[in-house]
């Protein structure tokens, strides 16, 4: 939508066309640089439609970073997770001339081959093509456990505890998570649980009062007002919510009629 300079998304998705406002989107976009440069993992956590992907993103354009959205993965178990960061990773790395078993792989046999070698040994798959990309690397896994009802929870629940145990020097996995699904690993994974503890980062469950103003004025300063009053209405609307609502309902359902004279 476009009004006086005004850039709502009709579908509010993680990407460019996404901006972040508000202080405690950008405070979690700096605490998530600082940990994934120091520590193997991070967790962003928060409910659906409040940012986490919009943030991973965000923490991707400052770092080296591969974005890896889950949900374009059938099943997610271990080899199909390393085989889709290692497709990224030499999608992007694989024509710097570096001959190594991986980049073989993936230039005789494609993904295919990939799978193959991650399903033999992923962590070694895994540690020969973060070589290919120098320094150290931020894999983002978006979307990994979308649901604490999921009847594979606990083995893809078990990637996250192997990941940490492949002890990458030259790579960080920023993870986004549902608070439901956060608390079950907590409390049914006390190894990941104790370990989560240390490296999560948490969103807000609702949007801060003061904080609007700045959400939504990223897009369309006009209609900050339209905005505070909709989140007085429904204080527990998410930021997808809310800019769908700004995007999509008439004005007029929240300004305050005057009675003519």
């Amino acid at each position: 939508m476009s009004l006086n300079g005004c850039n709502i998304p009709k579908w509010p998705v993680a990407g460019d066309g996404l901006k972040l406002g508000g202080r405690s989107w950008q405070r979690a976009v700096e605490a998530l640089v600082k940990l994934t440069s120091t520590f193997p993992m991070a967790i962003l956590l928060g409910r659906a439609g409040m940012g986490k992907s919009q943030v991973a993103y965000e923490v991707c354009k400052k770092t080296n970073c591969i974005y890896v959205d889950l949900t374009e993965v059938g099943e997610r178990n271990m080899a199909n997770v390393v085989a889709i960061v290692v497709w990224r990773l030499l999608s992007r790395y694989g024509d710097k001339g570096v001959r190594n078993r991986v980049a073989e792989a993936y230039k005789k046999f494609g993904y295919e081959g990939l799978l193959s070698l991650a399903k033999g040994d992923p962590a070694w798959t895994l540690r020969s093509a973060l070589e290919l990309a120098g320094g150290r690397t931020v894999i983002v896994l978006d979307e990994l456990l979308p649901s604490a009802e999921d009847p594979k929870f606990f083995e893809v629940a078990y990637i996250l505890h192997r990941v940490r145990n492949m002890h990458l020097s030259n790579a960080s996995f920023l993870v986004t998570m549902l608070p439901e699904v956060y608390e079950k690993i907590v409390e049914r994974i006390p190894p990941l649980g104790n370990f989560f503890i240390h490296i999560t980062v948490q969103l807000p469950d609702v949007i801060p009062e003061d904080e609007v103003d700045d959400i939504i004025s990223a897009y369309c300063p006009e209609k900050v007002e339209l905005a505070r009053k909709i989140l007085a209405e429904r204080p527990d609307i998410t930021v997808r919510e809310l800019l769908l609502e700004l995007n999509n309902m008439p004005s007029r359902r929240y300004v305050e009629l005057v009675p003519a004279d």
